[in-house]
């Protein structure tokens, strides 16, 4: 299995994942296809702004039938290392799921935990994981947040379209 760059929609065969990437494409976002043996199986949407260092998993999302082979650990590798290969040292995504019957909100939030991500704020899905360096003490870790968080409100009043951060 490996991931590849979707550049335009119409690379993309299965009208489902065209549709996903149709509502989640904006400028300065990249997206990237899981393959199994040739077959599309699912989708990561990924943005980075470089001046905050911080990149962000807009969407993360597995077709039915790729489900429970690992697939979704593909994907959030390949956010983890495009996120490096550009310099990010933070990753921040909300844990939604797109699925309810399939996975709930808790159980993504539980999985992404699993995978070093911690809660940014306690009672949403925003969730943020440190990539580079020895993880600080628990008041540094809380500065390095706040300050992403108050970049990213900064760059989202600045940005005249910003669709909502969402997960399947």
């Amino acid at each position: 299995m490996n991931s590849v760059q979707i550049e335009e929609n119409y690379a993309v065969k299965d009208s489902f994942l065209r549709e996903r990437i149709a509502h989640g494409k904006r400028p300065g976002t990249r997206e990237f296809v899981a393959l199994s043996e040739g077959v599309e199986a699912g989708l990561l949407i990924f943005e980075h702004f470089p001046s905050t260092s911080l990149g962000f998993v807009y969407e993360i999302f597995v077709l039915e039938g790729f489900r429970g082979l690992g697939i979704g650990n593909l994907l959030l590798s390949k956010a983890e290392d495009v996120a490096l290969e550009s310099a990010c040292t933070m990753l921040h995504l909300t844990a939604r799921s797109l699925d309810q019957e399939f996975i709930k909100d808790d159980d993504l939030k539980s999985w992404y935990l699993r995978k070093g991500f911690i809660h940014n704020f306690s009672d949403s899905g925003d969730m943020l994981k440190r990539l580079t360096g020895n993880v600080n003490t628990a008041n540094q870790l809380l500065r390095d947040i706040t300050q992403i968080h108050e970049a990213h409100v900064e760059q989202r009043n600045s940005s005249q379209e910003t669709p909502p951060l969402r997960m399947g």
